[in-house]
């Protein structure tokens, strides 16, 4: 689970979708030109299904080298996890209509058009939540803001190698 990459995948094919600027919510620059999207992952790791497995390595190629001549038989132990994240998104414009016409483009792509990206990048969409108003005052009108979060599953692995005892030598005994 790489969290730059899935979040620069997400941007980038949001954007090619709604040909709008999608920016980080937190962010020192200028705001871009209405309307567009932000997003901030509010959640990063959120622990969900696991399961380890224990398997023997191969001695490949590959790895004859890293192998210890005393150690043929040794275990590797993955872990496999399906984490889940939370994804905050908003959206804004001077017009409320506009501003939740683009928010149900953006929850319609999680749901349908970025299934396939979604899909071939490991990513689930697991829920979405209902669409809100977070509009704000600025001095003398208001900036419409309509938001909703999405939970997405994605899978995360870990692996380690552990060296089996080939052979042993007790005290006071030859080998």
């Amino acid at each position: 689970m790489d969290y730059a990459t899935i979040r620069n995948g997400l941007v980038s094919e949001l954007y090619q979708h709604l040909q709008v600027p999608v920016v980080p919510t937190d962010t020192t620059q200028p705001k871009p030109p209405y309307p567009f999207v932000s997003y901030k992952f509010t959640t990063l790791y959120r622990p969900d299904a696991s399961v380890m497995v224990r398997a023997p390595v191969e001695n490949t190629p590959e790895l004859e080298s890293e192998l210890e001549p005393d150690f043929e038989y040794d275990v590797e132990y993955i872990l496999k996890e399906q984490p889940q994240m939370v994804l905050s998104i908003s959206t804004y414009s001077l017009d409320e209509a506009e501003a939740y016409g683009l928010a149900i483009q953006v929850l319609n792509w999680f749901k349908l058009h970025g299934y396939r990206y979604l899909k071939e990048n490991n990513i689930i969409v697991v829920n979405t939540t209902a669409l809100q108003d977070r509009s704000i005052l600025l001095v003398d009108n208001f900036e419409k803001r309509i938001g909703f979060d999405v939970t997405l599953r994605t899978v995360h692995e870990q692996k380690a190698r552990v060296e089996s005892i080939e052979a042993y030598v007790l005290e006071g005994e030859k080998a």
